[in-house]
């Protein structure tokens, strides 16, 4: 688990640098492990490369996926309209996050 936290502390640092997501993803897409498994019809071979794929289906073409939460729309303390920033949906009001 904390290889996991580590592999995505440093992504979320990537992408909060300005790394464009498909190099995070090219770096990460591929890497073995000692037991691949199945997943949505899919071979995947390790934790690194289950996140690539992941990050590649939702954010490949560069471009994010609307938030489709409700209940992350507006924010729960003030009620302004959240905005979805550096990977973390912000209030610019109030200063919520969800990170």
């Amino acid at each position: 688990m904390a290889d996991t936290e580590a592999i995505c502390r440093l992504i979320s640092l990537a992408l909060r640098s300005d790394v464009a997501v498909d190099k995070i993803i090219e770096q990460l897409i591929g890497i073995g492990g000692s037991s691949p498994v199945f997943g949505n019809g899919e071979l995947i071979m390790s934790i690194p490369d289950a996140i690539a794929k992941v990050l590649k289906k939702h954010f490949g073409n560069g471009k994010r996926e609307p938030i489709k939460d409700i209940n992350l729309e507006y924010c729960p303390d003030c009620g302004a309209k959240l905005e979805y920033k550096e990977g973390c949906i912000l209030c610019r009001e109030c200063g919520f996050s969800k990170c």
